[in-house]
């Protein structure tokens, strides 16, 4: 029964906030040059509908106002804000040069609010890589070795060093470097050896760069932040215009007055009187579900006497 009035209140709820109107935030009442007006001034968001604002012919302290004018008034808002954007760039190479050839000297931003354009900034750039793999580069080097007496490889060492790399010989190139009489012929007696030495090195190299700079500059935003609207009624003085159709004698007019005055007053509490009727209606129901129960368990009370004695009896 609670669940079913909980519903019941949350549909009245509803049906009723459907008839909400916006509150003004200013009302002023005038007579400006012999014209009555009454004015209304509303601030809504800038997507809002100003249509809803119109209300319809109605009666407020002996006038009739109808709808004249609606003035609107956009409510701008503007400020600067400094602003920094990183970028990241991938790069093949770490060289400052190679780089900034790549990065455009401005940008333009713009994130549905503020905009303006940034500049880079020089001080800001850092690379570093973005993954290493292992290579090798060939090392080599040479040795002369002498003055010796014969071409002997026992002379030659079998390996040399170079910037800390052991290399191993790959070749020996022999030569005279002296000679001597021997008979009647010249025979070499002093020799030199040129000996050459290679080998591999391994490093780190960088597979690729990762460079990120900073683009900074001032950001404006103008933009209508609310709407301000004026509405504006006219009103006539309704005992006025009554009294002057009595002095006349068009009682016929008078009439046609009091109904028009009446319609506008019906159309005006129109959505009032819907929500009152909604309310009654739930009153209504819920008191009726209440009797139901009601009655229904004093209709169970008799049956139970009168199975009780029925078991009685039969015992």
């Amino acid at each position: 029964m609670k669940k079913c009035i909980l519903s019941l209140l949350l549909v009245l709820a509803l049906s009723t906030g459907a008839f909400a109107m916006e509150i003004p935030t200013d009302t002023v009442v005038q007579n400006l040059n012999g014209s009555q007006q009454l004015i209304k001034t509303y601030t809504l968001p800038p997507d809002a509908d100003p249509q809803t604002l119109i209300e319809a012919p109605f009666e407020l302290e002996g006038y009739a106002y109808t709808f004249a004018d609606i003035v609107k008034k956009e409510n701008r808002v503007a400020d600067t804000d400094r602003h920094t954007e990183t970028v990241t760039l991938e790069t093949t190479t770490d060289e400052l040069t190679d780089i900034l050839e790549q990065m455009a000297p401005t940008m333009e931003y713009d994130d549905g609010l503020y905009a303006g354009t940034l500049a880079l900034d020089h001080t800001s750039i850092r690379t570093k890589a973005s993954g290493y793999t292992t290579k090798s580069r060939k090392v080599s080097t040479t040795k002369t070795i002498g003055p010796v007496d014969r071409n002997d490889m026992s002379y030659v060492p079998a390996t040399a060093v170079k910037d800390g790399v052991t290399l191993n010989l790959s070749g020996v190139d022999w030569q005279v470097i002296g000679t001597d009489v021997a008979g009647d012929a010249l025979a070499p007696c002093s020799y030199q050896a040129v000996a050459s030495y290679s080998g591999k090195t391994y490093y780190q190299a960088a597979t690729g760069y990762v460079t990120t700079a900073n683009y900074v500059g001032e950001i404006t935003r103008d933009n209508v932040e609310s709407v301000t609207y004026q509405v504006t009624y006219l009103g006539k003085l309704v005992t006025a215009e009554a009294d002057a159709a009595g002095t006349n004698g068009m009682d016929d007019h008078a009439g046609e007055s009091r109904e028009h005055s009446a319609k506008v007053t019906a159309g005006t509490a129109l959505p009032y009187i819907a929500g009152g009727l909604g309310v009654l209606a739930i009153i209504t129901l819920a008191v009726m579900l209440m009797r139901s129960r009601k009655e229904l368990r004093l209709l169970q009370g008799p049956e139970d006497e009168i199975d009780n004695e029925m078991e009685d009896e039969g015992k």
